[in-house]
């Protein structure tokens, strides 16, 4: 009962595709996870830049998006051939590739919720022969949900404790939270996206630079600033903050607009890039233990962070002031790279999707009722061949009430 697939993913920091190739052992929830190897590959600049003019308000949409889509699908599918290749495993012995793509809108306030991936599917499993399972968050939007998170599941297989409530923080584009209580049931598990993150700090960044630094490497303009605590208390009365899970964040709310705010508003006052970075950050750290503490159940036991915010010690230094009494540690001391648990959660997810089983917490996202993910994307017809035979010598499908 083991088999191997390739988890692709992208955050909303925009900076590259991350990718896990995972040796799968059980099904359903019964599961176990190992990851076999990980990669980060930056996005060219290029690309990086048509990212971030499609996704701008004033970008000129209809001309860029299916460049960008067919170019993000390249980009992932040399990614899924690397980290075989690196790992030393033929692809043929993959059995597909869940497929996170790129999300460049995401918008569930309103008549009409949406979310928009790109990456071409279709294109990835021409390149690679493999079945691609992709698209998952747009079925849980339309079932009513918030479409983020949906880590939680596979948080729940990979990092649930006996004896031991762990609250997992990942500090990507946007920080979310996850809580799994001692010992917990599938229903106890609570996740939410909690406060911005990389999208704020590195938009300032870039917007300070005029482009020249894409980040703030380390934290270490950001140390160098005083936190202006009425601004921070003037953001973290914004409304989205305010909302009780389940939630999910508009990426746009604490983007380019919000940047140009603030940054127009810094200069009327004549405050310092290291003023502004150190308030930024501040604020950060400050959304998420405020909504750990009001939303969670209390006293957990140990916080495990993932995401590339990690790298921001700054960023770290705060969150282990405000939460100086909780044990604090990236996931890769528990078998996981920071930077992967997205790429492995999107394996995950296309494993329960062929297991026929449910992956979505309404708990977590808002949603009607759990839902099988994804849309699928058959490979060469051998690879097809084989994924239907897996599906279809399964046991009666599993669902999330019953664990």
């Amino acid at each position: 009962m083991t088999r191997s697939l390739i988890g692709l993913s992208s955050g909303s920091s925009w900076d590259g595709v991350d990718a896990a190739l995972v040796e799968v052992d059980g099904i359903g929830l019964d599961m176990r996870l190992r990851l076999v190897h990980f990669l980060h590959q930056d996005y060219p600049r290029d690309l990086q830049d048509l990212i971030l003019r499609v996704s701008s308000p004033t970008g000129n949409v209809g001309r860029h998006v299916s460049l960008l889509h067919r170019l993000l699908g390249e980009t992932f599918a040399v990614a899924a051939q690397q980290v075989t290749d690196q790992a030393r495993c033929s692809l043929k012995k993959v059995q597909c590739i869940g497929f996170a793509g790129q999300t460049i809108g995401h918008e569930t306030e309103g008549r009409f919720p949406s979310t928009l991936g790109l990456g071409m599917p279709a294109l990835v499993a021409e390149r690679t022969g493999l079945t691609i399972v992709s698209d998952f968050r747009t079925r849980d939007v339309v079932a009513g949900g918030q479409g983020f998170p949906l880590t939680p599941v596979i948080d729940f297989l990979l990092f649930r404790q006996a004896g031991e409530h762990r609250v997992l923080v990942h500090l990507g584009g946007l920080a979310s939270l996850v809580s799994l209580p001692a010992s917990c049931q599938i229903r106890e598990v609570i996740g939410f996206q909690a406060a911005p993150c990389n999208i704020l700090l590195d938009n300032l960044m870039r917007r300070v630079t005029g482009g020249r630094q894409p980040f703030d490497a380390g934290g270490k303009h950001a140390v160098q600033g005083c936190c202006l605590e009425p601004l921070v208390n003037r953001w973290l009365a914004h409304p989205a903050l305010q909302r009780r899970p389940p939630r999910s964040l508009s990426p746009q709310a604490f983007g380019e607009e919000f940047v140009s705010q603030v940054v127009e508003a810094a200069k009327q006052h004549n405050t310092s890039l290291h003023d502004l970075l150190c308030t930024a950050t501040h604020f950060v750290a400050r959304c998420i233990t405020s909504a750990l503490r009001r939303f969670l159940p209390p006293n957990p036991t140990r916080i495990l962070l993932s995401g590339g915010g990690v790298k921001n010690g700054f960023l770290w230094h705060l969150l282990q002031q405000q939460l100086a009494d909780i044990p604090m540690e990236k996931i890769d001391s528990h078998g996981y790279p920071a930077p992967a648990r997205k790429a492995i959660t999107a394996a995950g997810l296309a494993a329960l999707t062929l297991d026929c089983v449910p992956a979505n917490l309404p708990t977590a996202t808002g949603a009607s009722g759990a839902r099988l993910l994804g849309s699928v994307t058959p490979g060469s017809s051998a690879n097809w061949a084989r994924c239907l035979t897996w599906m279809a010598t399964q046991a009666a499908p599993l669902s999330l009430s019953a664990a």
